[in-house]
């Protein structure tokens, strides 16, 4: 801990961003959690930690009530979009469905924790390590004047979907493109990690919802 500590905040952003993606791409679902407890201890330990979660887009939104239900519009669109024409596309293309097995709900209990999970490790643990964390730190330090974002932007949306893989080819691919549509609205939105945070839960909400009550499918086959 001393060691980190005598480090420059630079380097130790750094290394921590380094460090974030090798676990992802090496052990991606359990590498995401990792990289996110490295994240928070960072912020926790550093001095300037409120300046540092500012940089991240922690910040207070002006409009609490239009954060919420403009979140709620862009999640419940944006879903809607991915499984009526998206995720169709994507599953002819590759030839193959999207994995969706490990989500079993046969009670509204098991429904409910599903959303919460949803929510706090989808909305809040990946938005904070990939939007917030990652795509800042990133754009950092690869330097490349008004195009740092936009290349973040992509190498973090390619990070998300390959840490779905246990979703599939076509798994990967949807959650790539739905990361990249998260990284919009998170830049977007003057870099404010809130909307991208709840967007992210209600695009969730939305897809368990239609999962649990058995129309997914239908969805699937309205114009394919």
């Amino acid at each position: 801990m001393l060691f980190i500590k005598k480090l420059p905040p630079e380097r130790l952003e750094l290394i921590i961003t380094i460090l974030s993606v090798i676990s992802i791409l090496s052990i991606p679902q359990y590498g995401v959690i990792l990289s996110f407890i490295l994240v928070i201890v960072y912020l926790r330990r550093s001095k300037n930690r409120n300046e540092l979660r500012q940089s991240i887009g922690l910040k207070q939104p002006k409009n609490t009530a239009i954060l919420i239900i403009l979140s709620a519009f862009m999640g419940i669109a944006i879903e809607l979009a991915m499984e009526i024409l998206v995720n169709p596309m994507i599953e002819k293309l590759t030839h193959s469905t999207i994995d969706l097995t490990k989500v079993k709900m046969s009670s509204i209990g098991e429904y409910l924790v599903w959303i919460i999970i949803g929510f706090v490790l989808g909305g809040l643990l990946e938005e904070i390590l990939f939007r917030g964390f990652l795509i800042t730190r990133i754009s950092k330090f690869i330097k490349v004047n008004k195009f740092s974002d936009l290349i973040s932007l992509f190498i973090t949306s390619i990070l998300f979907g390959l840490c779905h893989l246990y979703q599939g080819l076509s798994g990967a691919i949807s959650t790539g493109i739905i990361g990249l549509i998260f990284g919009i609205i998170f830049l977007s939105f003057n870099k404010n990690l809130w909307y991208s945070i709840l967007t992210h839960g209600f695009v969730n909400l939305t897809s368990l919802t239609i999962l649990y009550f058995g129309y997914y499918e239908k969805l699937k086959s309205l114009l394919f």
